[in-house]
């Protein structure tokens, strides 16, 4: 005799469909920021009958799912690949002098220099101010981590955690640093600097 699937089954059914669903938005927008818009989300709560703010949590949720992957530490040095790259935009000259190649990742790191003496009071309160975060792509096969920002007059040095480790040529690679208002990089400011190996 067939037996009838109960409501905790059915139940399973739908959270596993969920998740399916999660994956397949996961796999369409890869090195994609797309989330719905406002109107979006205003528009299917009325349709619905969910509330705006719930499922715009969920989707900031979704959006942040990169934060709850295991983070990768650098481990097992094997060595240093020289790259010496520069690039001048806006009176700074922004340079990756080198990569640091570890058995489980390869760690970037973006100089940026200028002449401090330029500097205006109201430029550092804003800069200060602003804080904008800087992202780097350099293809779809590369998860690549800003660990942060250090600096002092005229001076700044941003660190990023790329996985899996390049390869020890990096010949024909480009390394683009991106500019945005937000820290999920969702919001560009506009400013981009590449640089080609």
């Amino acid at each position: 005799m067939h037996e009838m699937p109960t409501n905790h089954q059915k139940r399973l059914a739908i959270d596993e469909q969920i998740c399916i669903l999660l994956l397949q938005r996961k796999e369409l927008s890869s090195q994609t920021k797309d989330f719905p818009t406002d109107e979006n989300i205003k528009e299917w709560a009325q349709k619905y009958g969910f509330d705006d703010t719930y499922l715009a949590m969920i989707f900031s949720m979704i959006r942040s799912e990169k934060y709850y992957q295991p983070r990768i530490e650098p481990a097992g040095f094997r060595q240093y690949i020289p790259v010496l790259q520069s690039q001048e935009v806006d009176d700074r000259i922004y340079t990756i002098s080198y990569i640091r190649q570890y058995e489980n990742a390869s760690v970037v790191q973006l100089l940026m220099d200028w002449d401090s003496q330029q500097d205006t009071h109201q430029n550092i309160r804003q800069r200060i101010k602003q804080r904008n975060h800087l992202g780097l792509f350099i293809d779809k096969h590369y998860e690549c981590r800003n660990t942060g920002a250090r600096g002092s007059d005229g001076h700044e040095s941003n660190t990023f955690v790329v996985t899996p480790p390049l390869p020890d040529d990096i010949q024909g690679l480009s390394f683009n640093f991106r500019e945005y208002q937000d820290v999920f990089e969702e919001k560009p400011t506009g400013f981009a600097v590449t640089m080609h190996c």
